[in-house]
């Protein structure tokens, strides 16, 4: 367990930053929770004079609840209702995080830390996300940034930049920490510490032997009656329509497969292999010297120079560059409308002029081209089938299920509405607020079950979206309210409950007497082992993480006191199960052959220094918060 801790303390700083950058920003804050371009507008608060605007907090807010849906549904819960996430709660928890973020980079700035454009590139580069087949693929890393809200490039590489700073002011103190060789040798000393012990099981006597009366039932149904009430339940009418049920009526004929054929096939669209020098543009006042370096680029092509040489000197895509430019096959619509129209108006082996996109001034060469594959009209039949009619049903089911909305909020009961749709209405239940099987697991529709207007004022339900194919209403047709059930139908469940509690009671007190015998000398470990007709169970030079020891029995153990030479320690554990362990605790011993300069020496130093130095960034970042002058709106 400690060694697994220390290994998660020793991450190189690059694995860091990926995951600050891939996960931590790109989930929880938009380009504009950066870049500040919205400083006049509505304040959600302000660090030090910097403002954090209502649009900013928005965006990110919206993010996060994004990823919190994707993450439950990829742990399962497709059933999700988005309703239930704490709005409130979620707006403060994001707006701590852009504070908290606004005050890091601060404080790196006023540190003095800086981040060269070398190290945003080696990032940049060695992501997985934007990486093809193991290599950097500029078609992949603008999909990827575009998709985060990223209005181009450079805007993605101060939100890097400034990731980074903050890394770096964190390794600042954790790279910085150490651990004296007095707290390696401790450190080691206790995980390398062994104990001899003995255990014999003090169990529950049997609880159906024990005397319980009438007044101690009466009293413990009296104090505790919340316990035994009937669960709150409701019988509910449902209606469900399902997108499934349309397939069956609806036909296509042959000449409108015969149509959407033709379409298909017209819209094959011819790939052309491109490949490009790029000077950007960070700033509209750096334009002309931008365009003068692209025509100096291309003058030296006109000369005669290797378009992928000059790519691999000049462009500003760094990825690109490595392949001379490259940016493999694409179709029309890639790229910017200007870009797309230069590549699609040269012939193969043609440069263009220069080329102004939003990243900046392009070279566009024209490097392969290659024509659609045309499939059969049998190969695709299928297909094009299930796409017509997936049109109509479409069609049908939206007009049907608008229809179900609009009778069920209209409608006394769900019958007009079964009625015009051809639907059968199906009973549920009895299910508590829970919910149950089939229908009822849905959290949906539980939630509009026990909502006021379906609960309380006995109107239909809203339409409720299971899922994309399928949609519900549900009312309440019976109602059962929580009842104190009754003293009689309890009884004997209380009876048990209590004789439980006396006999468990009675084996504490048995461990403790026993306890206290062995500590007085009354009686020895033979005589207890004789009374409780078992074996004491021995366990020699027992380590912290032991696998053959229950888990509670260890670790209660390790948190005894050393035994003296004279008498071992006593102590009585509770088993999870019920029952007791009575432990004798003989011997304490520490290994005596662990350096601090050794392999785990080396390991202890780390452990330390991890812990030290995250503690020193805490510190550092609570005196930051501290200092921050920090106002809410």
């Amino acid at each position: 367990m400690m060694l697994q801790n220390m290994r998660d303390n020793a991450q190189s700083w690059v694995a860091k930053v990926i995951v600050g950058v891939i996960v931590l920003i790109f989930a929880l804050t938009g380009w504009e929770s950066i870049s500040r371009f919205s400083s006049d507008a509505e304040k959600a608060a302000e660090v030090n004079g910097e403002v954090v605007s209502k649009l900013e907090l928005e965006q990110a807010v919206a993010l996060q609840r994004r990823q919190l849906i994707q993450q439950l549904q990829q742990m399962g819960n497709n059933n999700f209702d988005p309703s239930m996430i704490d709005e409130r709660f979620l707006r403060t928890s994001v707006l701590d995080g852009l504070i908290e973020r606004a005050v890091l980079i601060q404080g790196a700035e006023e540190a003095g830390f800086d981040v060269s454009d070398q190290m945003i590139d080696q990032l940049i580069l060695s992501t997985p996300d934007f990486q093809v087949d193991g290599k950097f693929d500029s078609d992949r890393f603008d999909i990827v940034i575009r998709n985060m809200g990223m209005p181009s490039r450079l805007a993605f590489r101060d939100l890097v930049r400034q990731q980074l700073l903050i890394t770096q002011y964190r390794n600042g103190y954790e790279a910085t920490a150490f651990a004296t060789p007095a707290e390696r040798k401790q450190l080691a000393d206790l995980e390398n510490q062994t104990r001899d012990f003995s255990v014999i099981d003090v169990p529950v006597g049997d609880a159906s032997s024990v005397a319980v009366s009438d007044e101690e039932i009466e009293q413990y149904y009296a104090s505790n009656a919340q316990q035994f009430m009937t669960p709150e339940q409701v019988v509910l009418d449902t209606l469900t329509l399902s997108r499934a049920d349309f397939f069956d009526r609806v036909d296509v004929s042959e000449d409108a497969v015969n149509e959407l054929y033709q379409r298909e096939i017209g819209n094959l669209a011819e790939q052309r292999r491109a490949s490009h020098i790029l000077v950007e543009v960070p700033d509209e006042a750096d334009d002309a010297d931008a365009k003068a370096r692209i025509e100096a680029a291309a003058e030296r092509i006109n000369a005669g120079e290797d378009f992928a040489a000059v790519a691999a000197d000049v462009s500003d895509d760094s990825g690109s560059a490595r392949e001379g430019g490259d940016l493999g096959y694409v179709i029309k619509g890639s790229f910017d409308q200007s870009f797309d129209d230069a590549l699609f108006a040269l012939q193969q082996g043609e440069v263009s002029a220069p080329v102004r996109t939003s990243y900046g001034y392009h070279l566009i060469k024209l490097t392969d081209l290659k024509a659609p594959e045309v499939p059969t009209l049998e190969s695709m039949r299928e297909q094009l089938v299930q796409e017509l009619k997936s049109e109509q049903v479409e069609r049908e089911f939206v007009d049907a299920s608008q229809e179900l909305a609009n009778l069920a909020h209209e409608a006394s009961d769900l019958a007009e509405p079964a009625a015009a749709l051809n639907l059968k209405i199906e009973t549920l239940g009895p299910v508590e607020r829970l919910g149950g099987e089939g229908l009822a697991s849905n959290p949906k529709v539980m939630n509009a079950a026990f909502s006021d207007d379906v609960l309380k004022n006995g109107y239909n339900s809203e339409l409720i979206e299971l899922d994309a194919d399928t949609v519900a209403v549900v009312r309440v047709k019976q109602h059962m309210k929580p009842e104190q059930r009754p003293l009689d139908d309890v009884k004997q469940e209380i009876s048990e409950l209590i004789a439980y509690d006396k006999a468990e009671q009675a084996a504490a007190e048995q461990a403790d007497q026993f306890i206290a015998s062995l500590k007085s000398g009354e009686l020895s470990v033979e005589a207890v082992a004789e009374q409780q007709e078992a074996e004491w169970q021995q366990y020699e030079a027992v380590g912290r993480s032991s696998s053959e020891i229950p888990t509670p029995l260890l670790r209660n153990v390790f948190g005894l006191p050393k035994p003296t030479a004279e008498q071992p320690v006593f102590a009585r554990i509770k088993q999870p199960a019920g029952g007791y362990w009575l432990v004798a605790l003989r011997g304490v011993a520490t290994a005596e052959d662990v350096q601090a300069e050794d392999g785990a020496g080396s390991q202890y130093q780390q452990f330390i220094a991890g812990q030290s130095g995250q503690q020193d960034f805490s510190a550092a970042q609570e005196q930051l918060r501290t200092d921050a002058e920090i106002e809410r709106f």
